[in-house]
This record gives C-alpha cells, sequence and structure tokens, in this order.
C-alpha cells in the first residue's frame, strides 16, 4: 500500500515476481493516481490494483484484508496514514510492515505543495510514531533513516532492516552512448528527478546551485522524473544559459539510457537549517541510478550519501563548486572512479538484493513460539 504508488514500490513487485513468477500475488493499494497514470508503465507488474477509498482507511483496508487474505502488509510511507490504518483495522492479526522513505518529523518545510499543508504538519509526528511503533517491522532507504527512527521511537532493532532504493536490472543500459564530452571536449553533468521553484526552502529548489556549475562553463541537463513535476522556471533558466539544458520528459528506461552520453550524475541539494536534518539521512533512487549509467555521483557532503559514495568509492564528495572542479581535473582520481562505477553497475539492483526483503518477510511471518 501507498499513497501514491512510487518507482520504489514497483521495484519491490519487480524482484518479488522475478524470483517467484506466477507464485506470488500482489495486489497494489492506492489513495490517489496509479503507477501508469504517474510515469507512464509499472501497473501491469501487480496482479491488482485496488483505489482506497479516503472517507475510513480503517473499513477500507478491513475490506481489502477480507477480499485478499494476505499473508503480509507491506505499506509505504509518507506520510504514514496507511499504515496507521491498517494497524487499527488488522493490527495483531496480520504482520504489517512499515516502508519508511521519509521521517517526516525531520521535515520543517511543506511536504505537499497545498497551501494548507502548515495545517497537515502537525499530523506527522503522532501518525510517525503509531506507525513506525505499531508495525510489526521496519524497512528504511538508508542507515541514516533507521539510526534516526530507532534513536526517536520505541522499536526493535531485530525487526529492522535497510533496503536501498535499488534499479530494476530490466532498465539498466546494456551499452553506453558515445559521450558528449568526446564530440565538444567539455564536461556535461546531468540531474534527474524533481525540482522546484514554487517550495520555498525546499532541498529541490536547485536553481542556484545550476546557476553557478554553468558559471564554471560545465554543462548541466536536466530531467524531470514526473511529467507533471515540470517547473517552467528552470525552462526559462535554459532559455537564458547556453550550459544549461532543460531535457523533455522520458519514460525510465529510455531515460537512463539517454543520460549514459553525459560525464557525471548531479546529486547535490540546496541545504539551508529548514531542511539540513532531512537531507542527512536520505539516500535519494537517482544515486543508484546514476551508477547502473557508469555515471560518477557529485554531491555535497549531505551526510548518508557521502558515506554511501565513499564507501563503494562511486563519486567525488566536495564543499564547493570550485573544489569539484579540482577533484574533476585530477584525471587519475577521476579515471579510477569512473572503473568502480562501471564495475559497480549491476552491484545495485534489485534482483541482486531482493533476498533480503525476502528473508525478512519469512522471518516476520514465522510462527512464534
Amino acid at each position: 500500500m501507498e499513497p501514491q504508488p512510487c518507482i520504489r514500490a514497483l521495484k519491490y513487485a519487480e524482484g518479488l515476481k522475478h524470483v517467484f513468477q506466477s507464485k506470488i500475488h500482489i495486489v497494489f493499494g492506492h489513495l490517489y493516481h496509479t503507477l501508469n497514470h504517474l510515469y507512464g508503465h509499472g501497473d501491469e507488474i501487480f496482479d491488482e490494483l485496488e483505489k482506497i477509498g479516503t472517507d475510513s482507511l480503517e473499513s477500507e483496508i478491513k475490506r481489502l484484508v477480507e477480499k485478499h487474505r494476505p499473508q503480509i502488509i507491506h505499506s509505504h510511507n509518507a506520510p504514514d496514514l496507511l499504515t496507521v490504518a491498517a494497524i487499527e483495522a488488522v493490527g495483531g492479526t496480520t504482520p504489517i510492515i512499515h516502508d519508511c522513505h521519509e521521517a517526516l518529523t525531520l521535515r520543517k518545510t511543506k511536504y505537499y505543495v497545498a497551501e494548507d499543508d502548515s495545517k497537515i504538519l502537525v499530523e506527522y509526528p503522532r501518525q510517525e510514531k503509531m506507525a513506525n511503533e505499531g508495525s510489526d517491522g521496519r524497512i528504511y532507504v538508508s542507515e541514516g533513516m533507521k539510526k534516526y527512527i530507532q534513536r526517536r521511537y520505541d522499536v526493535n532493532p531485530e525487526r529492522d532492516m535497510v533496503f536501498l532504493s535499488y534499479v530494476s536490472e530490466s532498465i539498466v543500459p546494456c551499452r553506453l552512448k558515445e559521450k558528449w564530452s568526446v564530440k565538444d571536449d567539455q564536461t556535461h553533468i546531468v540531474y534527474i528527478g524533481t525540482v522546484t521553484n514554487r517550495i520555498k526552502d525546499s532541498h529541490y529548489d536547485l536553481r542556484e546551485i545550476f546557476r553557478g556549475i554553468a558559471d564554471l562553463g560545465l554543462h548541466i541537463h536536466i530531467y524531470v522524473s514526473l511529467i507533471s513535476l515540470a517547473d517552467k522556471a528552470y525552462q526559462e533558466l535554459a532559455d537564458k544559459n547556453s550550459f544549461i539544458h532543460y531535457h523533455e520528459h522520458l519514460d525510465q528506461k529510455s531515460l537512463l539510457q539517454e543520460i549514459t552520453q553525459y560525464d557525471y550524475g548531479w546529486a547535490g541539494f540546496n541545504v539551508n537549517k529548514k531542511n539540513e536534518r532531512h537531507m542527512n539521512v536520505a539516500l535519494p533512487n537517482k544515486i543508484m541510478e546514476y551508477v547502473a549509467c557508469g555515471l560518477p555521483v557529485l554531491a555535497f557532503p549531505h551526510k548518508t550519501i557521502k558515506e554511501f559514495v565513499n564507501e563503494h568509492k562511486v563519486g567525488l564528495i566536495f564543499n564547493d563548486l570550485d573544489k569539484m572542479v579540482d577533484q574533476i581535473e585530477d584525471r587519475e582520481l577521476v579515471k579510477r572512479i569512473r572503473k568502480n562505477v562501471l564495475e559497480s553497475q549491476y552491484k545495485f539492483t534489485i534482483e541482486q538484493n531482493i533476498g533480503k526483503v525476502i528473508d525478512f518477510y519469512k522471518d516476520l511471518c514465522a510462527p512464534t513460539n
């Protein structure tokens, strides 16, 4: 279950189908749009999709459980309301996993773009506590997220695991395009994901960072992950600066093939006092996607991103853009990083790692003495 279906949930389903094929039946419950509506694909991986009515979440989840008799409920945030409703509806009878994409208590900025989100913010701490403490097990997107939740709430660490936002093998490019830098002898950096100019202090407000990259004579190419997230402000940036390029939306498979023609993947965010704690535990999908495409990661020293990049030697971390340029110009350093990245293309795939989730499911479903 998830309020709004996302690629992470889709990748779980792909991994489980890869192992069990027709021997597993996966039902996806959602409040709003489907994966097809948001991404143009994904619904076909699930055996059934169920739209959850918003009038009474608890009653709706009881209905779905009675209809489908699931062995396990895997509920994603954010926000945490579906996990809370599941706990209230069937807690103690069906194992419930809370998949923590975000800890909203880390946020001081809006989560939704809605004007009334400031009113909704007061619900997040209560729901987050109930979802984490009341679920039978928890899965986190990063070590930083796990440590934060374990410090803040009364949870059993033996029922916790970290599962990164791995890439599906089906979209890992089988061949790499010729680099633009070979053609024009200039450096080309790509950013994929969310951008905004509408949410004050958002870590996704990357306009100044992109201007800074362009001012250094480096190209920055921008691809938004969802058509609905297209932002005219970034198109206007590109119109005014020949080093900033705002591209059309592509489906994920086409996108990952497309970005192999660039030199690096950008993962640095706009960090300020309001979002610093949130950014320190984040490990976005794009990190694994860049590596799958053979692109070294470029990022500021956001704690969890820095730890991952340094541990696996798949990118360059720097405090400011001038330091980034110094590292890019170190040819031997870049050569070693590129070699590590190419050797890691299939290391962070869902198929290579889904066994951890299957074992976690088995442990939660095992009868207790």
